[in-house]
């Protein structure tokens, strides 16, 4: 679904990363180690993200008056306008996708998705456990 979203945004000049951006970025002006809190990204990649957007005019920098190493980055008049585009295109993809599901699939469907959400869940917890505790062989020798 995704590579269906970035086919048909390509024409508006978006992709559908972009997108998020530009919609987390229209609620209100945020700095990049926000934006790559909220999207669990590295900030390299979201500086390069940012990169991008600038460089088409779809956002901008601006210094943050009580921390001069920091940017406020916020949608400019022209992202906005690419998101006004671009987001009717998307709900359309999305609707036309999941309104194909008959009410049993979706069941189905979240059933499956909550059951999956809850085995990562299980697996980040038993894997920061195991990145906590040293191994057998390592906890002999002390």
């Amino acid at each position: 679904m995704r590579r269906l979203i970035d086919a048909h945004l390509a024409g508006h000049g978006a992709s559908m990363a972009q997108l998020k951006l530009l919609a987390f970025l229209a609620e209100k002006p945020r700095r990049s180690t926000d934006i790559a809190g909220f999207f669990d990204q590295a900030p390299r990649t979201v500086t390069q993200a940012i990169d991008a957007l600038e460089q088409n005019g779809l956002v901008s920098r601006s210094p943050v008056a009580d921390d001069r190493r920091s940017k406020l980055v916020q949608i400019t008049d022209v992202g906005r306008a690419t998101l006004d585009q671009a987001m009717p295109l998307y709900d359309a993809i999305v609707a036309r996708t999941f309104g194909s599901l008959t009410a049993e699939q979706l069941e189905g469907l979240d059933g499956a998705i909550g059951h999956l959400n809850r085995l990562f869940d299980g697996l980040e917890k038993t894997s920061d456990r195991e990145t906590k505790t040293p191994p057998a062989s390592a906890r002999q020798r002390d």
